[in-house]
């Protein structure tokens, strides 16, 4: 089973290593009280099923529904809000660059990625 963010590109086959994604990266959590309820986030997006327990996260956020994409890709039609996704987006769609595992048939863009397959599929 795969779990893929909505947020983002990530993707894991490790429901740990999902949670721990979103908690870091996007600083949403879900946690079971002792009542077995649920302590969901403060701020939703209007737009979209962004959730997030800061504010400030959420304003960020929303920049991926403005118009505003002052970050164009030079080879194609690409336009992001954020110098970094402009970034990954070059290096893994024109420069091709991906990172493969020495021990499978598995490669991707990040290096991230790499070393949590590495750690739940090899157990490395």
């Amino acid at each position: 089973m795969q779990y893929l963010c909505t947020t983002c590109d990530y993707v894991t086959v490790n429901k740990e290593c999902y949670s721990q994604h979103l908690q870091e990266n996007h600083n949403y959590t879900v946690t079971e009280k002792s009542s077995g309820q649920k302590t969901l986030p403060k701020y939703t997006c209007a737009l979209c099923d962004y959730q997030t327990r800061k504010k400030l996260l959420l304003k960020t956020h929303q920049k991926v529904h403005s118009a505003d994409k002052q970050w164009q890709c030079a080879q194609c039609d690409y336009k992001t809000s954020w110098e970094n996704n402009l970034k990954r987006h070059t290096e893994s769609i024109h420069d091709n660059i991906r990172y493969p595992c020495d021990l499978c048939s598995y490669t991707t863009t990040r290096t991230r990625y790499l070393k949590e397959h590495l750690r739940f599929v090899h157990h490395n």
